[in-house]
């Protein structure tokens, strides 16, 4: 059994009005294994019993107030359903990227601490790192950003162990690069945590031909 619950509690914890959209798009990667997606999937590729592997997924889109909707680059809006006060606990959260000069309030930063308490999977894409990281859900733990941003990140938060590699996972903590080493990451993700879905999650990615080149930059 998938250490996981069925129904899945994911959440897209969005920063600011405007978040770049390929940052949050690795969510979609997930919604590949909801079930009445998947069945459709599996169909498709004449093994209809993969179509049992999948998730009930139910969907929670977070911002600050709960007011929306949230505004998305290249001219998307996001229906945002919750706000950091009335977003109940979940079991995967994804932070997409802000301005790189973003910080959390008060009230985000307690708001991401209690959620990283209690989800089994942190994810973080691009600049989305920089809530958690000012939040201290990165103290003490090895994580990765933009490249452009290592060398000083590596002097300002020293209390964080700075890889430069497309994704780092510590526990049950994820953060990516750039923005499209998110789907990569989300990639791994998939098959390190679903392990009892193993023929499921290839499948989509099969059929979704994402490329996952590795942790090294270079590989």
């Amino acid at each position: 059994m998938s250490a996981y619950p069925n129904p899945l509690k994911v959440g897209v914890f969005l920063a600011e009005p405007l978040i770049q959209l390929l940052d949050v798009a690795p969510v979609d990667m997930l919604a590949m294994l909801q079930r009445d997606y998947l069945q459709g999937m599996a169909y498709m590729a004449g093994q209809p019993a993969l179509g049992a592997h999948g998730f009930d997924i139910e969907y929670f889109f977070i911002n600050e107030t709960g007011e929306g909707p949230n505004q998305m680059t290249g001219g998307f809006k996001v229906e945002v359903t919750h706000s950091i006060t009335t977003c109940p606990p979940l079991d995967i959260l994804l932070i997409g990227g802000p301005m790189p000069t973003h910080r959390p309030s008060a009230a985000v930063s307690q708001f991401l601490q209690a959620q990283y308490g209690h989800v089994r999977a942190f994810l973080t894409v691009c600049t989305g790192f920089l809530p958690a990281l000012h939040s201290g859900v990165f103290d003490g733990k090895a994580a990765t950003a933009p490249r452009g941003m290592l060398a000083g990140l590596k002097e300002e938060a020293p209390q964080v162990e700075w890889a430069e590699k497309r994704w780092v996972r510590d526990g049950k903590l994820w953060s990516s690069g750039a923005v499209a080493n998110g789907q990569e990451m989300m990639a791994a993700f998939m098959r390190e945590e679903f392990k009892d879905k193993k023929d499921a999650v290839e499948l989509v990615l099969t059929m979704s031909d994402v490329s996952v080149r590795g942790e090294e930059y270079g590989a």
